[in-house]
């Protein structure tokens, strides 16, 4: 029959401690890495701003000129040349500010991907070390409860590690000494 343990966290000062040091620089770095592309975002984002407010203004300004072309007789033409350039400039112009709007929406979903991933890297990286220091702190119990049973007065008999645990010398060691001690 193979040997488990019910609870993971046996030396909770040990093994959350261990688990939240791992995670400390991976979370701090994927932090700093949002923060800059953070800080680089929000430029681009003052840019496109900016770039907006001008194409607004050619907009308007073209508008304005293609108002004042189309009121002239020659120029109301559609296969005249400036009539055809303004109406093609227009359509342009309102394409980059249509762009405006799904940068900024790609922008908001790529800041959510990240926050979002540096959650699931920061708790998957805490849960493996849970797991990890597991291996480390259940010989550990076995050992600290046969010691505690020993100064007791009594000697409980060996049990081997399980499969996995970590520890497997010095456990072996443990239970030499311990087996010279009751002789």
């Amino acid at each position: 029959m193979a040997l488990t343990r019910k609870k993971y966290v046996l030396d909770k000062k040990f093994q959350i401690g261990l688990s939240a040091r791992a995670v400390i620089l991976p979370l701090f770095t994927t932090l700093a890495i949002c923060g800059v592309l953070l800080y680089f975002a929000g430029d681009t984002n003052r840019l496109i701003n900016r770039s907006n407010k001008d194409i607004s203004a050619i907009i308007d300004t073209q508008q304005d000129m293609f108002d004042t072309f189309m009121a002239t007789p020659s120029l109301q033409d559609a296969a005249n040349p400036i009539a055809r350039a303004i109406r093609e400039n227009g359509k342009i112009t309102n394409n980059i500010y249509d762009n405006h709007e799904r940068i900024m929406r790609n922008s908001r979903i790529v800041l959510a991907i990240l926050i979002v991933m540096t959650v699931l890297q920061t708790a998957i990286i805490f849960f493996q070390f849970i797991f990890f220091s597991h291996k480390i702190s259940g010989p550990l119990h076995v050992m600290t409860n046969y010691m505690k049973e020993f100064r007791k007065g009594s000697c409980p008999d060996y049990r081997p590690l399980r499969k996995n645990d970590e520890l497997r010398e010095f456990y072996d060691e443990f239970w030499e000494t311990m087996n010279c001690l009751k002789k």
